[in-house]
């Protein structure tokens, strides 16, 4: 019988302590169904496995198809490998129908390598390193389980791990779905924590005050608790001390419990003397069980792990027995130490349930070993108090004084925080003047930067300009080839796009000199369309789309800023003809109502989504549909509409649907068009 098989052995004997029958859940691998209607699946019965016994194989060797045959479909929905120094490869393949990142969890922290690959939509290999051996901050999911992140669409992913510890859950998660298990789990061990740490501070402050070895002893054997979950089933301990050695800790904190928690249950039970001829054979048990302790560090993790899990079996066992046998010679406090045992091994049995099947699923993020620690550590403070009722006058005068050094000490904890609170606020008062300085220093600088901006950018115009005036004359002379023409041509769509870059950035860091009044004078508004229209010739020509005018208006007048009115519609302009399709209309029209004059550009591209409405006026937000052609766009254009519309007191008004187009209104009062 191979150490494998004896493994699994042992956690179906032990699951069936607790009255069931364990039967694993078949499938077989088949493509797995994801969409936006699921927050959790279980995969690990959906999963094809692969071992590597000497961990050569390479994601391009497994990939190549000569190790296809050699795949099985798993038969738990929890992976149970044994304890085992190979490697496994899984192999299963995700269709992700819905519009975001799935996540997947494989729920062990007891993991020293987990490395995921796939081939993304560019047949580039994607490889996500994962396990303890790696630094939880370098993981590309921060959490002590190996989790990551799997894109849209159907792939094939292979998972390549190594374990040494429990049987290994894999899970599908949305982001809802997993942030809100995270959190549980966080919460509860924190909760957990809490508890554990108070009845061991607890136990440590009786000892100081009351001088009674037990309490120490007993806080000792908390901590070992707190040590079962955090590194040997739990795994939270990699948030605390990253890059710790799980397997070390996996193999060595148990083992130490065993001889510690058979010690104090012999201690505790006083079983000296009550029977002296048990208290000699536990004791060459313990013996027996350190001898151990030290042996196995130069055997194999295979070899040891299964004979400690024998161990921890006949230590509960011991305990137990021990309980019952000196409630039979007439302490009391024996059949509760023998309840709280039976209560740990029962949970201890859920666990194992769970290990194998998948179910009782965990409350509250922390596993039953976890829950089966708590309830020993508080039922074993309990007993610990009855220890010490027939010393109760003793310990009660004791307490009080301790309560009196409770008292003071806090006392002159609130002194000390009160003197502190004092020179905080002092310091503060400080701190605020500083910042006040610093504040109005950084005012000067943002003033000399938007001086620098303007003069830069003013510089930069004219032999941009310069430079357009040329490329417009060769174009005119008319002698040029083709493929010169078309140089000239890009030359051209290069400078105008910079010199609108340029006037972007000049009108998103002009001054604020004047903002409310304007330089204005009065035009004719058909011939101040006409002129302007002409400018967007050739952008229309690139990408032959045509431009539908329409000028509606009974006074021909309008007393406006022709340079300000022109930026705002170059802008709108501008987006409608990047953001529309080829050969595609764009609407341009000027009316007037009785009260108002509205100038309208509306488009027929993808429209604007209510999400990118609330931010599209934002400097710099680019929005979520993209120009049609490659365009280039800085996200200035929307914020730079907005600044120049108050300035000319006017409003803007948007009428998008996604997928129906986009129109922008740039409404003018009468007053302002007079």
């Amino acid at each position: 019988m191979t150490l494998q098989a004896y493994t699994t052995i042992l956690y179906k004997l032990f699951a069936s302590i607790a009255f069931f029958t364990l039967l694993p859940e078949t499938s077989y691998s088949t493509d797995i169904y994801w969409d936006e209607s699921f927050e959790k699946l279980s995969i690990g019965n959906k999963v094809d496995l692969l071992e590597d016994a000497s961990g050569s194989i390479s994601y391009l060797d497994i990939t190549s198809g000569k190790y296809d045959q050699l795949f099985k479909p798993s038969d738990k929905i929890n992976l149970s490998l044994g304890y085992t120094d190979s490697y496994y490869w899984l192999r299963f393949t995700i269709d992700n129908q819905s519009r975001y990142m799935a996540f997947l969890e494989l729920a062990q922290a007891g993991l020293p390598v987990a490395d995921l690959y796939y081939q993304d939509d560019n047949n580039v290999i994607q490889h996500i390193k994962a396990g303890y051996q790696l630094n939880i901050r370098d993981k590309r999911v921060k959490h002590s389980y190996q989790v990551f992140p799997l894109p849209e669409g159907k792939r094939t992913y292979y998972v390549r791990l190594n374990t040494n510890s429990e049987p290994i859950p894999i899970n599908l998660y949305s982001l809802e779905g997993f942030t809100l298990s995270a959190n549980k789990q966080k919460i509860g061990y924190g909760i957990y924590l809490g508890l554990m740490l108070f009845v061991a501070l607890n136990s440590i402050f009786l000892f100081i005050s009351l001088r009674k070895g037990l309490y120490l002893f007993y806080s000792l054997i908390v901590l070992l608790y707190i040590s079962y979950s955090a590194v040997v089933i739990d795994g939270f301990i990699v948030y605390f001390v990253p890059g710790v050695n799980l397997k070390f800790l996996y193999t060595t904190i148990p083992f130490i419990g065993i001889v510690l928690q058979t010690i104090y249950c012999i201690v505790f039970l006083e079983l000296k003397k009550y029977s002296l001829k048990t208290y000699k054979v536990i004791k060459g048990l313990i013996i027996y069980f350190t001898v151990w302790m030290i042996m196995q560090f130069f055997l194999s993790f295979p070899l040891v792990q299964p004979v400690n899990t024998v161990h921890a079996l006949i230590s509960f066992g011991i305990m137990g027995y021990v309980g019952y046998k000196v409630y039979k010679k007439g302490n009391q406090l024996g059949r509760l130490f023998a309840f709280a045992y039976l209560i740990y091994f029962l949970l201890v049995a859920v666990q194992a349930i769970y290990i194998n099947t998948g179910s009782p699923a965990y409350i509250g993020g922390l596993s039953y070993v976890a829950y089966a620690t708590l309830a020993e550590a508080i039922l074993l403070s309990f007993l610990l108090s009855r220890r010490f009722e027939l010393e109760k006058r003793g310990i009660e005068d004791e307490k009080l004084a301790a309560q009196q050094k409770v008292v003071e000490k806090t006392m002159e904890n609130e002194r000390i925080i009160n003197e502190q609170n004092i020179k905080l606020e002092q310091e503060v008062a400080k701190r605020t003047i500083e910042l006040e300085q610093n504040n109005k220093k950084l005012r000067e600088i943002n003033r000399e930067k938007e001086g620098i901006v303007n003069v830069v950018a003013h510089d930069l115009k004219s032999p941009l300009s310069t430079i357009i005036s040329f490329t417009d004359l060769i174009k005119h002379e008319g002698s040029l080839s083709a493929k010169q023409e078309e140089y000239i041509t890009v030359i051209d769509k290069v400078l105008c796009d910079g010199m609108n870059i340029i006037d972007d950035l000049m009108d998103s860091h002009s001054d604020d000199v004047d903002f409310n009044n304007p330089a204005l004078e009065e035009f004719e508004i058909k011939t101040f369309i006409n002129e302007w229209v002409k400018t967007f010739e050739q952008q229309l020509k690139r990408k032959e789309q045509r431009l539908v005018l329409s000028v509606d208006v009974v006074n021909p007048l309008m007393t406006s800023n022709k340079l300000l009115l022109s930026r705002i519609l170059n802008n709108l302009l501008s987006n409608a003809i990047k953001f529309s399709d080829m050969k595609q209309e764009i609407h341009v029209s000027v009316k007037e109502f009785d009260s108002r004059l509205e100038f309208s550009v509306k488009d027929f591209g993808p429209g604007i989504s209510i999400d990118d409405q609330q931010r599209m006026f934002k400097q710099f937000q680019k929005l979520s549909a993209r120009p049609t052609a490659g365009e280039s766009s800085n996200g200035l254009g929307l914020s730079i509409v907005k600044r120049l519309s108050r300035r000319l007191n006017a409003r803007i008004i948007l009428k998008s649907n996604v997928g129906e187009g986009s129109e922008f209104i740039i409404r003018f009062s009468k007053n302002m068009r007079q």
